[in-house]
């Protein structure tokens, strides 16, 4: 399949109906970061991890950067729809969403990023993806395409010798930008370890 037929395919998967959450009753939501943890030890295999080769990504565009995900874990792409807040929960959590009957917890990439959240308009999409063994959906300014990235056009994000970003997993050198490959696992564990951190003090 090729990179035109990829981005078809997912942008034919974007729903247009709002979904409501129920009010009778409250649905129970298990973290991101529950789910995140017990995938760590995993985080270089598996569902989780950035592509190390020859990279089939999804990029979409947060702030004013531009970043990667493994087409392998994307689930779907929708329209921004409902969000309902969550009591109690991190402070990158945006809330909960009901995804066709599936409640599944929604974070803004912005947040997690630890820059300014940008304004919700036409081009904003949720990206559902899969982490281990449950759902988290982004959500993102715009998913821009789908493409299939030589591993000669990718660096090692170690080389950047940032420790503070190490779900940076790869840099990918496209001809228009710069694009971070993340990987979502450690993605979440660091947004929670600076969320309690963020509250102790």
């Amino acid at each position: 399949m090729g990179d035109t037929q990829a981005a078809a395919s997912l942008k034919s998967q974007e729903g247009s109906t709002v979904a409501r959450t129920s009010k009778k009753q409250t649905p129970v939501v298990e973290s991101p970061v529950a789910v995140a943890e017990r995938e760590e030890i995993r985080s270089n295999s598996g569902s989780g991890a950035a592509p190390r080769t020859d990279a089939h990504i999804v990029i979409f565009k947060s702030g004013e950067g531009y970043f990667g995900i493994d087409i392998g874990i994307v689930q779907e792409i929708v329209l921004m729809q409902e969000i309902t807040p969550i009591p109690g929960s991190a402070t990158y959590v945006a809330g909960m969403t009901d995804l066709r009957g599936r409640v599944i917890p929604v974070a803004a990439f912005t947040t997690l990023l630890g820059i300014a959240p940008t304004e919700v308009n036409d081009d904003t999409r949720i990206l559902v993806v899969e982490n281990g063994a449950g759902h988290t959906g982004f959500i993102v300014d715009a998913v821009t395409e789908v493409m299939m990235v030589d591993e000669e056009r990718i660096e090692d994000a170690s080389a950047l010798g940032s420790r503070e970003h190490d779900f940076i997993v790869g840099i990918a050198k496209l001809d228009e930008h710069l694009v971070s490959l993340v990987e979502v696992t450690r993605l979440l564990v660091s947004a929670d370890r600076d969320s309690a951190l963020a509250e102790a003090a």
